[in-house]
């Protein structure tokens, strides 16, 4: 496969880089495949082995550093390429910036109108002629030379006979302004008429002229309508002023109220720091509902304000510390606890959880609140903890019991049809049909526990005996009558941890075959003079051979296991190590 796709980009490189470009790709691609197919391939074969997959090493082949040269061949091809097309992009451009510049120079041609028109038209079919320019730099010129094309026309047609009209037009867009800026005396948004006050001035100046007879009636009208709507504004700004001066007034108003609280903070009780906690705040409220004082006062009047609040605030805080010491021992308890409730929540161990819950219950009633405001809200979120997994297990349980009793009848109806099931003469229908009846069996989920014995030893049972009918090979009918076993393993409640015991079974089988066959072969040193045929030393070798087929087996079938536990890995997207 890497001969032919080293083949196919030696012969694209005989092409043009450019046109090629997506095609090099594709088969980098399938490279990059192949390779990673192989790699996988040896550090598998490695791992069987029993190398570590940290000690792995998979060094490039022949093919590998052939691509990369072909690949860095072409690489070099496709920037020359584009070296060549940038140089020719930029001569164009030159090519182009001189025809801009002689169009421009046409407009002062204007005595011989004929002239210039025709030389615009040969300098336009040389532009038409002109290769192209980079996508950089093909907006900017495309737009310079229309924009150059049109000035010429302008500058050349006579628009005598528009310049009327176009005072005319002018007037009228004169005199629409004058009366936006009049409406604007109407509107209820000062900034917004601040804002358009500014483009109407500026849409005014945009406006060409209008006839002589009526300019010094309209710039008459124009700045009465600027005086009248700028009088309104700054009538505006100037009851502002006054109102922040009012609002300075109330606010120093607060601010003495505030003194005559903070003067006497010799309070005794909790309940009187609370009642005086409540007119603060409503002083709070009101301040904010004043609005802000002249800018002069307004940082000052503040500072004052919130340094009489802090003073209450602190007072308080510092009456209010030693009761919070008494409840702080309390709630790391009880937060602790809720802690270990919080992550117990999803969990789906239901008995386990269950009892842990429980327990932890338990503990929170051997530490009552003793009066603690942050009781209600500590227990709120503790059981909240508590009943969202209360809640999840009685669903859980609710939708176990409907699903199995209906997985039930499916089942009894799969076993009726197995034991009624006769092989053919065609070996592999029969395999498929075995295949498929425990595909279809695995499918149909758990049944009640009291029936999950009975049926899955009747099922797996009635398939041993059929595959023990089947005319094939002893090792063959072994893997499959495994593989049945393996799929009892995968209809368990925790088929990843039964699988993950069985692999370390077989691991613990191999060890010992191994240790034995080492055990033996030492034991050949005993026999290096005798005989090929002395009966010791054939007992010897036999039993060497079979801990060797022994181990095959134990391997083959580890094998398997192990490939049905990355199957559950990928499902769940875990990593479980073997």
């Amino acid at each position: 496969m890497k001969t032919e796709l080293i083949a196919k980009l030696e012969e694209l490189l005989s092409k043009e880089a450019g046109e090629v470009a997506l095609e090099v790709r594709q088969l980098q691609k399938e490279y990059q495949k192949v390779w990673s197919m192989e790699f996988e391939k040896a550090r598998q074969l490695f791992i069987d082995d029993g190398g570590k997959v940290k000690e792995f090493e998979y060094p490039k082949q022949p093919e590998d550093i052939r691509f990369e040269a072909l690949l860095e061949k072409f690489k070099k091809l496709k920037k020359d390429g584009e070296d060549q097309l940038a140089k020719e992009q930029e001569k164009n451009l030159s090519v182009r910036l001189d025809i801009i510049s002689k169009i421009k120079d046409l407009s002062q041609l204007s005595d011989n109108v004929g002239a210039a028109v025709k030389k615009l038209q040969e300098l336009q079919t040389q532009w038409k002629e002109t290769g192209a320019v980079s996508p950089h730099k093909y907006k900017e010129i495309q737009s310079d030379y229309s924009k150059t094309v049109e000035d010429f026309y302008y500058n050349l047609k006579i628009y005598r006979e528009l310049q009327e009209h176009d005072l005319k037009h002018n007037l009228e867009a004169k005199l629409s302004i004058i009366e936006k800026i009049k409406n604007l005396q109407n509107t209820n948004s000062t900034k917004e008429a601040e804002h358009s006050i500014k483009a109407f001035r500026n849409e005014w100046e945009e406006v060409g002229p209008v006839p002589n007879e009526k300019w010094d009636e309209l710039k008459t009208a124009y700045r009465a309508a600027l005086d009248d709507t700028y009088g309104k504004i700054k009538s505006y700004y100037k009851g502002i002023e006054e109102k922040k001066g009012n609002n300075l007034k109330a606010k120093q108003d607060l601010i003495e109220k505030l003194r005559n609280i903070t003067s006497h903070l010799d309070l005794k009780t909790g309940s009187a720091w609370n009642t005086k906690t409540d007119e603060i705040i409503a002083i709070q409220n009101e301040w904010k509902a004043i609005g802000r004082t002249t800018e002069k006062d307004n940082e000052k009047i503040w500072t004052e304000f919130r340094e009489n609040c802090d003073k209450f605030f602190d007072a308080k805080k510092e009456f209010f510390s030693s009761l919070h010491e008494k409840f702080a021992d309390n709630r790391k308890i009880k937060l602790a606890l809720i802690e270990k409730a919080e992550a117990l929540q999803k969990e789906t161990d239901w008995q386990k959880t269950s009892q842990q819950l429980m327990k932890l219950q338990d503990e929170w009633k051997k530490h009552p609140s003793g009066g603690d405001k942050e009781e209600p809200r500590l227990f709120a979120r503790f059981r909240k903890a508590c009943n969202a997994f209360f809640d999840a297990k009685k669903a859980h349980y609710e939708n176990i019991d409907a699903s199995l009793e209906g997985n039930l009848v499916v089942k009894e109806e799969i076993l009726s049809k197995l034991n009624a099931f006769k092989l053919s003469q065609d070996l592999n229908t029969n395999r498929e049909a075995l295949k498929e009846f425990t595909a279809s069996w695995n499918a149909n989920g758990m049944v009640p526990l009291k029936e999950k014995k009975r049926l899955n030893d009747a099922f797996y049972n009635k398939i041993d005996e059929l595959y023990e009918q089947l005319n094939i090979g002893k090792k063959e009918k072994s893997a499959i009558q495994y593989q049945s076993k393996i799929d009892r393993f995968l209809s368990t409640e925790n088929p990843k941890d039964v699988l993950t015991r069985e692999a370390d079974f077989l691991k613990k089988q191999m060890d010992d075959v191994n240790n034995t066959i080492r055990t033996y072969e030492n034991n050949l040193g005993f026999f290096k003079h005798a005989k090929s045929d002395n009966p010791l030393l054939k007992e010897v070798t036999d039993k060497i051979n079979f801990e060797k087929q022994k181990l095959d087996e134990f391997s083959s079938k580890r094998k398997m296991v192990t490939q049905e536990l990355a199957k559950l890995r990928e499902a769940v997207g875990t990593k479980t190590e073997v």
